[in-house]
């Protein structure tokens, strides 16, 4: 595979939604680089459009700016316009060479960040061509049932105590504990709390974060310890947890497709590291990891 190519597959990798699990906080990696190190060049066009000290700008660079320019402006792209397009790209390419001169490779965060999430680009770009089969992401989905099956609802009885001394919240905990109907306890709440099973989503929604993570981890006929809530405190039993249906593959393939993708790129990424290490002269002090 020609570094066009790869560098023709890095570009349509990332305008993929998905890549972005791999490289996350990536906010454009042409506009991380300027004022600090840029992109490796790759394959250059034939004729270019500048030549900066010696590197040449590509033709292919200038047009996609120029479209870039037109897309985003109501206003044609005159010849004079262009101009200003390719000075701004020599401009850049200057920054970027007295970035490298001035070390900020070596030594600058943001940009060995910025050079790091550009080769992890072209690494996933390696394997940009593959395409699953049909067959291929059925058997994925059938290796990974549990990954797509949607999250287990559960039913709950909730008290609420407002500014309850210690002793009237264990009484209640316990006569919850027994089986008692939530109802004839505790203080009217702002919210109606439903018999049927939810997710733990909705009872965030309900009952606030912590105590519905409190009540998720709950086995049926467990009762929460008091939970601070909305100037009192929350008791929670769990009633019983309701699985839902799994999804079958058609309902799923989208979600299917996407996550084989980006288990698929973290795979070529690692491939590519190791690849690296192997070729690597690599030295690791005693005390270097703990």
């Amino acid at each position: 595979m020609g570094l066009a190519d790869l560098r023709e597959r890095a570009q349509a990798a990332l305008k993929r939604p998905d890549i972005f699990y791999l490289i996350a906080g990536a906010a454009g990696i042409l506009a991380a680089l300027v004022g600090a190190v840029g992109a490796p060049n790759l394959e250059l066009a034939n004729q270019p459009a500048a030549v900066v000290n010696g590197v040449p700008i590509p033709r292919e660079a200038l047009a996609r700016a120029v479209l870039a320019l037109e897309n985003d402006s109501r206003n044609p792209v005159t010849p004079d316009r262009e101009a200003d397009v390719l000075e701004r790209l020599i401009e850049e390419e200057l920054l970027v060479q007295h970035g490298v001169d001035l070390g900020l490779a070596e030594t600058d965060f943001a940009a060995r960040r910025a050079l790091v999430q550009s080769v992890l680009t072209l690494a996933v770009a390696e394997r940009a061509g593959a395409e699953p089969s049909e067959e291929e992401l059925r058997g994925f989905y059938r290796d990974n049932a549990g990954f797509f099956a949607p999250a287990p609802r559960f039913s709950a009885s909730v008290v609420f105590l407002g500014n309850a001394s210690r002793a009237r919240a264990a009484d209640v905990r316990a006569t919850l504990a027994s089986g008692a109907d939530a109802a004839s306890l505790g203080d009217p709440m702002a919210v109606v709390i439903p018999r049927a099973a939810l997710p733990e989503a909705e009872w965030r929604r309900l009952i606030g974060a912590d105590a519905a993570r409190a009540a998720a981890s709950l086995a049926p006929g467990q009762v929460s310890e008091p939970i601070a809530a909305g100037g009192g405190v929350l008791i929670v039993r769990v009633n019983g947890f309701a699985a839902p249906p799994a999804p079958t593959y058609e309902q799923v393939a989208e979600q299917v497709r996407t996550e084989w993708d980006r288990r698929a790129d973290e795979a070529a990424a690692r491939e590519y590291l190791e690849r690296l290490k192997s070729r690597a002269r690599i030295e690791r002090s005693a005390g270097g990891a703990t």
